[in-house]
């Protein structure tokens, strides 16, 4: 073979040695591409990684006073990466059985024994991630680093703790809906769902692996990107008078069998919100925070809203509270249409100020109807004005809106003003009404009702609210002086007369209207009571509104249903206020205090307790039995005769120590009243006979 030859044979075996190894390519891409598929994309799938996002830490949201409301608490999922490197099998099989022995005094669900086979397992399978506990707390996840083959380091020991806040409201269902909550789903409620900017912070961001059973691990322990936590919002909440209120009221929803209901307390002067409660009916017969009625439940006002019709009839000069109307004994006709009073009226005529203490819908109708029957828009513009044809700003979104007729509405008709003047025919929220109120209060200054003070970061304020001026003056000054001197009056003679004589006086109106049945007029047999106003009344501080819906147990007036609720809220802020108490009197020579007839050892006992020097006590007695006289500077005391044989003088004395020398006497007492003694039925000085018996009566 010569030279040529060899050559071109050796380049031949070349090129098919070439072109074997290229379709061997060819076939392994084919093979790869269409049988083995599947396979490569999982272990991809498999070894990939990505950045994951780490949640922040949502804020806390306070109590006036500091009280925890909201606050996330970091919880642990625990995870052991059972085949990590760094932990050899001889390794692992001397330490895996009091690694169980640890788990199980921790986890009782499993016995040591069997938390070791379920370690032992999970390394057989090869278990990267393999799940130890849910809803670890940050002291037992600490303590999990301490234990045997976790304590090599982290991930060095395949101990894998992931961080997951979980949300807590401390005070169960205190003020819940107010509070709210967000979700995954995007739906957000309460001051959670209206401050979530502010609470929820910035996430961070961790370089993670998914690994064998589709889930994911840390690459390395700490976050790339940290999260930014975010920042507290603190409320005006009153939690002591919060607790009163849902009491209250719930008290209240389960005496009268009612469906749901509602109770605001706010101060006058800011519009600060100190308590808002609501509850609702559960299928159980229960009671919970499953709604807002107070600021998303638009309804019929009802007898509340006559407030404003006196403000719009005093402020045009149209009325005053001592002109006459004739209210037809209660029932009157306006169109196809009839209006009653709640109770039939004694009298066919009465004062403005006698009907709107006795709420009566008859005299109001008439009134508003006579003055701007021809002008109906100057009616509404005075409801207008007062802002309540608008929502409120208030912190707590809403979905609904109130709804106030106009003339150029297609559904207003010959009966609308009549209905609209006592609180019928429009959609307003209880908080609505409270603002109109606390305006009134607040002589005529209206302000913004708000629930959140401050917004802070690390005790650093971001946001601070402050009050906000609504509308500077609703109403004149003699127009106001008018509404006071009315509120009063419903108090001191008309619906509300068990709300007097408090210690503290109170102002307000009460309401009972009939439940709208959507366009099919109103339900006659189910109704909403209210009570709403302001105490004291002569120096207002707070405001409250209560409504009660759907009362069922036959009881269905303001006064009687929602009254009570006002009242326990009233009692518990003023008790608990002394700047709301009157100052005492000062009394340049305080008198002695009274003292009865007794003995002598005792008397001088209390009156040394009391810091009652000697000098001014005086008398000799030096006796067992002293009568004793005060008057404003001194203390007299004389010797009481007490003669073994004769009854005694008891008159002047309390019961025990009467008791005590009539008995030693062998008489048999007979009692009435409590106090000291101011009568007995045998004489002092009379000869005593064992067994007679004595009658003494004693007054305070």
């Amino acid at each position: 073979m010569n030279l040529k030859k060899a050559i071109l044979l050796r380049a031949w075996i070349a090129f098919v040695m070439v072109l074997i190894l290229a379709c061997g390519v060819v076939w392994q891409i084919i093979t790869l591409q269409f049988t083995q598929k599947e396979k490569y994309l999982a272990i991809s799938r498999e070894q990939s990684t990505k950045w994951r996002e780490i949640q922040a830490s949502r804020g806390n949201i306070y109590a006036d006073d500091g009280s925890l409301l909201a606050t996330s608490i970091p919880k642990y999922e625990i995870r052991m990466d059972t085949k990590v490197e760094t932990v050899t099998n001889e390794y692992f099989k001397e330490h895996v059985d009091s690694l169980g022995w640890y788990l199980s005094n921790v986890f009782s669900d499993k016995t040591a024994t069997e938390w070791s086979r379920y370690l032992k397992e999970a390394r057989s399978r090869s278990e990267r991630y393999l799940l130890l506990r849910r809803d670890v707390d940050y002291v037992v996840a600490k303590q999990m680093e301490a234990w045997p083959i976790f304590n090599l380091g982290k991930y060095k020991g395949g101990f894998i703790k992931i961080e997951k806040n979980k949300r807590e409201i401390p005070f169960g269902q205190l003020a819940a809906r107010t509070i709210g909550y967000t979700n995954l789903s995007g739906t957000k409620i309460g001051l959670e769902g209206a401050y979530d900017s502010f609470l929820m912070g910035s996430s961070g961001k961790r370089l993670e692996q998914r690994i064998y059973g589709g889930v994911w691990k840390p690459v390395i322990d700490k976050a790339e990107l940290e999260p930014h936590n975010g920042f507290d919002v603190y409320t005006t909440l009153d939690i002591n008078i919060q607790d009163v209120a849902e009491n209250a009221l719930k008290q209240c929803l389960i005496n009268n069998n009612a469906e749901h209901g509602c109770a605001i307390l706010m101060e006058v002067k800011t519009g600060a919100i100190r308590a808002i409660a609501n509850l609702k009916k559960t299928s159980d017969a229960t009671y919970e925070e499953s709604e807002n009625y107070a600021v998303n439940e638009y309804t019929d006002p009802g007898s509340t809203f006559k407030l404003v019709s006196a403000m719009a009839l005093f402020e045009d000069k149209l009325a005053k509270p001592t002109d006459t109307i004739d209210i037809e004994w209660g029932k009157t006709q306006f169109g196809k249409e009839t209006m009653e009073d709640a109770h039939a009226s004694p009298f066919k005529n009465a004062t403005f100020q006698y009907i709107f203490e006795h709420s009566s819908n008859v005299g109001i109708a008439k009134t508003v109807v006579k003055s701007y029957k021809n002008q109906p828009s100057k009616f509404i513009d005075h409801i207008y004005n007062l802002g309540l044809n608008t929502p409120l700003a208030f912190d707590i979104k809403s979905p609904n809106k109130p709804a106030v007729k106009n003339i150029k509405d297609k559904s207003w008709s010959a009966t609308s003003l009549p209905w609209m003047s006592i609180g019928y025919e429009m959609q307003l929220s209880a908080l609505q009404i409270l603002a109109v109120y606390n305006a009134v209060a607040n002589d005529g200054v209206m302000v913004k009702p708000y629930l959140v003070k401050e917004v802070k970061e690390f005790g650093k304020t971001i946001q601070k609210n402050e009050t906000v001026i609504l509308n500077k003056k609703i109403c004149s000054e003699e127009t106001i002086k008018q509404l006071k001197f009315l509120l009063e009056s419903v108090v001191e003679n008309g619906t509300a007369t068990n709300l007097k004589g408090l210690g503290y006086k109170v102002a307000g109106k009460t309401g009972t209207a009939q439940i709208a049945l959507n366009s099919k007029g109103y339900d006659k047999s189910s109704h909403k009571a209210s009570f709403v106003g302001y105490f004291p009344a002569d120096n207002p501080q707070y405001s409250c509104i209560v409504v009660i819906n759907a009362p069922a147990n036959g009881v269905y007036y303001g006064g009687a249903v929602a009254g009570p609720v006002f009242k326990e809220i009233a009692d518990k802020v003023y008790s608990t206020n002394t700047a709301l108490h009157q100052p005492l009197k000062k009394v340049e020579h305080p008198a002695m205090p009274s003292v009865k007839n007794g003995k002598f050892s005792d008397i001088k006992y209390v009156l040394d307790r009391l810091m009652i020097s000697n000098h001014q006590i005086t008398g000799t007695a030096e006796t067992e039995w002293v009568k004793a006289s005060a008057d404003i500077q001194s203390i007299d005391m004389k010797e009481l005769e007490t003669n073994t044989d004769l009854v005694p003088d008891v008159r002047g004395m309390g019961l025990k120590d009467a008791i005590y020398l009539l008995e030693n006497r062998g008489l048999r007492v007979i009692t009435e009243g409590y106090g000291s003694v101011n009568f007995q039925s045998i004489n002092a000085g009379t000869k005593a006979v064992k067994g007679s018996t004595i009658f003494i009566k004693l007054n305070n």
